[in-house]
């Protein structure tokens, strides 16, 4: 993540206590020239390195700085503030200019504002296949799929008819499958593999973990490695245009998968005698979804093929952005039209929260909205109370905006993603009751997101978000002010991909 993104400190150094008299004579220039820094190349700054992403700093004179990038709107992105020694990091996203200005700022005697250029190199790593940031994240280096035993009633691996239909028709329907079987089911299916030994993967907590340099490593449900291999995409564009085997579809596929011999979970393909096929059609690759499918040079239109289900929630950049600027509106469909309200804090784990709405206690439509601006620090509706209305999540900049339905911009500012463990729910209720609570925290400037507003807090705009939910489709959030017990007044939202 860009520095931008997870430093949002707002503040600005009050007029430079540790400055002298002298000072009323200032410079920019001599600002900087006594401005020091350490890089280092680790986060906890033990290892120096001269193209380091984090900095230790000094003031000579001593002086209370502020530290900041600009964005290209020009908007300030502070690293550091209130300080004359401390740190700050310089984290670029891939394929940026690995030199990296910034600027230090502080006042001189008379209050003036000062303000110092600095250039430093630092690591950027090498831009990404845009099929490798789906598969592999863009942020983590790897990422990590289990068995997709949402799709079919349970069922990750089986048989189809080929090619009966276009490919959305295939993985929107399922349309052409004759059977499948559930992960644990596998162990009834080892016939289909080349030593008819079971090896972990027949579990639903089986992993594969795709790498962003070319890897593939499978896991069973302990963490032990089953296989490992190596792939590489071809053909990928983005749309759905490679034709089935057979020709008979035209918009059959993403483009194929290539890998070597069982580097994928039950590599195996049905009624194949052990066959463990290196090139897979790619049906779904999103987010949160991969489906693949093997047909055999020849298969015609209903010959038997196989496919596979995969689904990965560790990452959230994907899901949040879709590696671009991605839309999201109110979630309408989920509360019998309520989207903002209030629920009686952590009285289960967060899965019981998504799932069943446990806690909540109330919840306003976006039009009901207009009746809640005593919430708002204005009073005044904005567009926003609309279920037309929307806000943007931009990859590249950093930035969420909210917008009214008609487009016009409400607010903005920066955001970012915090304490993501990998896509588990491991980060705990703030009261500590539930360990298994949040998936991570959405952090923003005040007032960026739609509606903003803490219920019955006075106008108060929280910055700190817990995520609830956060997939290809849906974005929920609650916030819990420092100190609230279970069962204690939180506020929730409740958003949908646009």
């Amino acid at each position: 993540m860009v520095a931008a993104l997870g430093l949002l400190t707002s503040c600005d150094p009050s007029k430079d206590s540790l400055s002298i008299p002298g000072d009323s004579g200032l410079t920019g220039e001599q600002l900087a020239n006594g401005f020091s820094v350490v890089q280092y190349g680790d986060e906890d700054y033990t290892i120096e390195a001269a193209d380091g992403n984090y900095f230790t700093f000094t003031t000579s004179p001593s002086r209370v700085v502020k530290i900041y990038q600009l964005d290209e709107d020009g908007n300030e992105n502070v690293l550091s503030a209130g300080t004359a020694n401390g740190k700050f990091k310089i984290v670029p996203k891939r394929g940026n200019p690995s030199e990296q200005t910034y600027y230090i700022e502080t006042h001189d005697y008379n209050g003036n504002v000062i303000v110092g250029k600095k250039t430093a190199n630092v690591y950027v790593p090498q831009e990404l296949d845009p099929v490798v940031r789906w598969l592999a994240s863009d942020a983590y280096g790897s990422k990590t799929w289990q068995w997709d035993t949402e799709f079919r009633d349970g069922a990750v691996w089986g048989n189809l008819g080929y090619a009966p239909g276009d490919g959305d028709s295939f993985v929107n329907d399922g349309n052409g499958i004759w059977w499948g079987s559930t992960p644990e089911g596998l162990t009834d299916q080892l016939k289909h593999s080349d030593t008819g030994v079971a090896t972990g993967e027949e579990s639903a907590d089986a992993r594969m973990i795709i790498y962003d340099d070319g890897n593939i490593a499978c896991f069973d449900a302990g963490g032990n490695q089953i296989r490992k291999g190596k792939y590489s995409v071809e053909g990928w564009t983005g749309e759905r245009n490679h034709a089935s085997v057979d020709g008979s579809q035209t918009a059959w596929s993403y483009g194929t998968l290539t890998t070597t011999e069982g580097a994928i979970l039950f590599p195996f393909q049905i009624n194949g005698g052990g066959t463990k096929p290196t090139n897979f059609e790619i049906m779904q690759l999103d987010a949160n979804h991969l489906k693949l499918i093997y047909a055999a040079p020849g298969t015609g239109s209903w010959g038997e093929a196989t496919w596979w289900a995969f689904k990965s929630s560790s990452d959230d950049e994907a899901a949040l952005t879709a590696f671009g600027t991605k839309a999201w509106t109110w979630d309408t469909e989920w509360r019998d039209g309520a989207v903002w309200g209030n629920l009686g804090y952590a009285p289960g784990d967060g899965d019981s929260f998504v799932n069943d709405g446990n806690g909540i206690w109330w919840g306003s439509t976006p039009e009901g909205l207009t009746d809640q601006l005593k919430h708002s620090d204005t009073g005044n509706a904005t567009g926003e109370e609309s279920s037309d209305a929307y806000m943007t999540f931009d990859w590249a900049t950093g930035k969420v905006k909210s917008y009214a339905g008609d487009g016009t911009e409400i607010r903005s500012g920066n955001f970012a993603v915090t304490l993501w463990y990998g896509g588990d729910r491991d980060q705990a209720s703030v009261d500590g009751s539930q360990a298994n609570w949040a998936y991570g925290t959405l952090t923003t400037d005040g007032g960026s997101i739609l509606f903003p507003f803490k219920i019955n807090g006075g106008g108060e705009k929280p910055t700190d978000f817990e995520i609830m939910q956060l997939d290809e489709n849906h974005l929920k959030l609650i916030y819990a002010a420092p100190g609230t017990g279970s069962w204690s007044e939180a506020t929730w939202w409740a958003f949908k991909k646009k």
